[in-house]
């Protein structure tokens, strides 16, 4: 662990005490005053393990995401809590559970990584070989000479005689003139010129390839699609999305965003559409089966909502949100030894007040 990580990891301890009372507060401004402080401490740490920066916002996750200071997950999960964040800072917003959620699991994301990267061993001091340098030796008179030159009768005798001189006969009258040299033969391969134009449609070929999987790398895309979104530009980050969906039919991730995007818009057919496109794509996607237990939690269908929060602690143990959530389901279906189980385990959280009305 180097020094800027161990300054992030400092930063975050600082405001670890917010993220643990964000979930005991029941109010939505003390929820989003409680947001607006722990983005604070969280962008300070995002600095800190750049070495300090003046970035801030989408453009400070970006660059760090650039210089692969945090991953993939790591970046969507502090982008959706900017987003929170930008939420917060309106005066008549009140932060809703879904804030919550999103503020935690971004502070939460980069706690893991910082914490993954204390438990790393160091790497062990590589040493450089021993070796002792060539010394010419001195103690020998004449080593260094310079071989002695050849005896000049040698140097005579090796002197190869001037050729004779030769002059042919004039040729006869009416005769063909005979050539006067020997034609060499070319060194030049008969084929260079197509040896030379395939190595250039390789290297063309090459050079293009690079260059489009560059220009059309679905992480590069993910990235420009979600800062239009934290930018307020809806329509632009849904168009990108449903583009990178149709380029790229193995990805679920841009699913789930568009789930959320026809969600906040009311359109719940929409909505339920994507989250079965994205957990079709990769049923062990665990932000997807949590997100469809959530819809169809709030739509009053308590047991099929459970069991997509089973499958989403199956993908992800740790998520406690799933377990807070299928806690609710499991009391609404009126199993309340298992639910207060549930519930225990996940902690504290936005889903303590999903049954306000029933103690549990």
């Amino acid at each position: 662990m180097n020094g800027n990580q161990q300054s992030a990891m400092a930063a975050l301890r600082g405001v670890e005490p917010i993220a643990a009372r964000l979930d005991k507060s029941r109010d939505g401004e003390d929820r989003a005053a409680d947001i607006l402080e722990l983005w604070q401490g969280t962008e300070t740490s995002l600095r800190a393990l750049m070495g300090g920066s003046s970035l801030t916002g989408q453009g400070l996750i970006r660059e760090l995401r650039q210089k692969e200071l945090i991953s993939l997950g790591q970046a969507y999960a502090l982008l959706e809590f900017l987003g929170a964040r930008d939420r917060a800072n309106r005066t008549s917003y009140k932060a809703t559970d879904n804030d919550v959620v999103v503020a935690r699991e971004g502070f939460r994301q980069l706690e893991a990584g910082l914490s993954q990267a204390v438990n790393e061993p160091a790497a062990a001091p590589i040493t450089p070989p021993a070796y002792a340098p060539a010394t010419p030796d001195y103690s020998r008179p004449n080593a260094a000479a310079a071989p002695s030159a050849p005896l000049a009768g040698s140097a005579m005798r090796s002197t190869p005689p001037p050729p004779p001189s030769y002059n042919p006969p004039p040729a006869a009258a009416g005769a063909a003139a005979e050539p006067t040299y020997t034609d060499k033969p070319s060194r030049i391969p008969p084929n260079l010129w197509f040896i030379v134009a395939i190595i250039v449609l390789v290297v063309a070929a090459i050079g293009g390839y690079m260059v489009f999987a560059k220009r059309s790398s679905p992480e590069s895309s993910m990235n420009e699609a979600v800062a239009a979104l934290q930018a307020g530009r809806r329509e632009a980050a849904k168009g990108q999305f449903t583009e990178i969906a149709r380029n790229n039919p193995n990805l679920a991730t841009p699913h789930v965003f568009l789930s959320r995007l026809a969600r906040e818009d009311g359109d719940l057919g929409t909505a339920r559409a994507q989250l079965d496109s994205a957990i079709r794509i990769d049923p062990k996607n665990a932000i997807a089966l949590r997100e469809m237990g959530l819809m169809l939690f709030s739509a009053g269908n308590y047991e099929v909502a459970r069991r997509f929060f089973i499958r989403a602690l199956e993908a992800n143990p740790a998520d406690n949100a799933s377990q807070g959530y299928l806690g609710c389901a499991l009391a609404r279906l009126n199993r309340l030894d298992e639910a207060q189980r549930f519930l225990s385990r996940a902690g504290p959280g936005s889903w303590s007040s999903c049954l306000p009305n029933r103690p549990l």
